[in-house]
């Protein structure tokens, strides 16, 4: 290996021993075969990740969401059932009946999630509050307005009006732009800095 670098590096040999190794490359039969597509050769541009799609009325997420039983309550249905934004998975959050043990601490499903899900970074919308969930790790969290407007062009965070919510294409692209910048941390930190109560609550328990 070290005559082999020492070569590539002598400006004497370079273009001979350069020569040789791009011949023998491009006449690999694996390189004719990933030219012509053949293979499963890996293509560029790669598909950038994205959020799970949404359905545009809300109640189609209620719906769904009052059909989910807790995975461990025997059946019982789910009083706080949050979707993750990332995978589209269900959970029980905000109960007892789901906590697991992370690192020898006892947290809720949505923090545990975000270890398996988005290594320690979870984003999701608790569907019986129209709230949009930010978690960062066992202790910072914030919430954040949800990408479901009524006809007035106003969120309805904890469904108190009771208005039809249809999605708002704009809200949920610009959420998808945090989570693809990695912006979400930065936005956990201003809002706890505005909002000291945030700082109270027991993120991991969620």
């Amino acid at each position: 290996m070290l005559v082999l670098c020492s070569h590539l590096f002598d400006a004497t040999g370079t273009h001979t021993l350069l020569e040789t190794l791009i011949h023998r490359w491009c006449s690999h039969p694996g390189v004719h075969k990933a030219l012509q597509g053949v293979g499963g050769g890996v293509r560029f541009p790669r598909e950038s990740n994205r959020l799970i799609e949404l359905p545009e009325d809300y109640s189609t997420l209620i719906n769904q969401a009052s059909n989910f039983l807790c995975p461990r309550s025997g059946g019982d249905k789910s009083r706080a059932p949050t979707l993750c934004l990332v995978c589209g998975c269900l959970l029980c959050s905000q109960s007892y009946c789901c906590q697991t043990e992370v690192g020898g601490e006892d947290v809720g499903a949505c923090t545990a999630h975000t270890f398996t899900c988005g290594a320690g970074m979870g984003l999701f919308l608790r569907v019986r509050e129209s709230q949009v969930l930010f978690v960062a790790g066992k202790t910072k969290g914030c919430f954040y307005p949800p990408p479901y407007l009524d006809d007035y062009g106003e969120t309805d965070q904890g469904l108190k009006r009771g208005n039809p919510l249809h999605l708002c294409a704009e809200r949920y692209r610009k959420i998808e732009r945090l989570w693809r910048q990695h912006g979400i941390a930065e936005v956990i930190g201003h809002a706890q800095e505005a909002n000291q109560t945030l700082v109270a609550i027991d993120w991991q328990h969620l």
